[in-house]
């Protein structure tokens, strides 16, 4: 019997609403290990952190008894299919990756993005041509890059995957995402199986493409933690699940709930 390697839980900094610095401390009282923070802008991100800086964000890390367990690429504007935004998203992301590199950070995810206003006819071909580029870089730097499931269905992301077919390439499942659409995240073993290189793990109540759910605190949508676990078990996943809550009005406590939940069925 193969034995998965027990997923490390994390939790999203950006949630917190804090700066970085208190975000850390508020997630380490928490009683997370590790941590997930959007790197596009803001204090950690490759046109702010300096190599003196990258280092010292390390040891405060340390000192905290934390690790970056992941990083956020772009997640909104124009695509990677949408002409000059399209570029500017991939330069951005490309730099992430360096940084990631660099600061041993394993995983990077980001999105597709939104469609760009003109030439949709060129749009699949620019966005082949740009993830051909993070993967070449995620092979290169030794970082995985994965593709957020925000406004793509799992089985299309699996078939985007297997025409790539780059091992630093993978999904990152967003399972508020994907119950807001009418996709079970709970069927990944199915869908997306040895293909899932990070999770984002928050609760929703399902809806179609056409009639979206929304987003709830942990316990009070659709979203079946134990289920979860063993279809990801099944699917060959043991990285990091990233807990995130992006709304409510008691993000620290739900994010705490969450961690309780998820805590109670992972193996030992």
């Amino acid at each position: 019997m193969n034995l998965m390697k027990r997923p490390d839980l994390s939790v999203c900094l950006d949630d917190l609403r804090l700066d970085a610095k208190s975000a850390m401390a508020q997630a380490r009282r928490l009683g997370f290990r590790a941590v997930d923070v959007g790197a596009t802008a803001g204090t950690i991100s490759p046109g702010e952190l300096s190599e003196t800086g990258r280092r010292h964000l390390l040891r405060h890390l340390s000192d905290l008894g934390l690790r970056l367990g992941s990083l956020r690429g772009p997640v909104s504007g124009e695509g990677y299919g949408s002409g000059v935004g399209g570029e500017r998203r991939l330069d951005s992301m490309r730099a992430i990756i360096r940084m990631a590199s660099e600061l041993r950070v394993p995983v990077v995810s980001t999105t597709l993005g939104r469609a760009g206003p003109t030439d949709p006819g060129g749009e699949p071909r620019r966005i082949r041509d740009a993830l051909t580029v993070l993967a070449d870089d995620a092979d290169h730097l030794g970082v995985t890059v994965a593709l957020e499931t925000s406004g793509q269905s799992a089985k299309a992301m699996q078939s985007l995957l297997s025409e790539i077919n780059c091992a630093g390439l993978a999904a990152c499942c967003d399972t508020g995402a994907m119950l807001m659409r009418g996709d079970d995240p709970h069927a990944v073993a199915e869908t997306l199986p040895g293909r899932i290189g990070l999770v984002r793990a928050r609760d929703a109540v399902s809806g179609t493409s056409e009639n979206p759910g929304y987003e709830v605190s942990p316990g009070q949508g659709h979203l079946d933690s134990p289920r979860l676990l063993a279809a990801l078990f099944e699917a060959g996943f043991g990285g990091t699940i990233v807990l995130s809550r992006t709304c409510g009005e008691n993000a620290a406590s739900d994010l705490a709930a969450a961690r309780r939940q998820f805590e109670e069925f992972l193996p030992g």
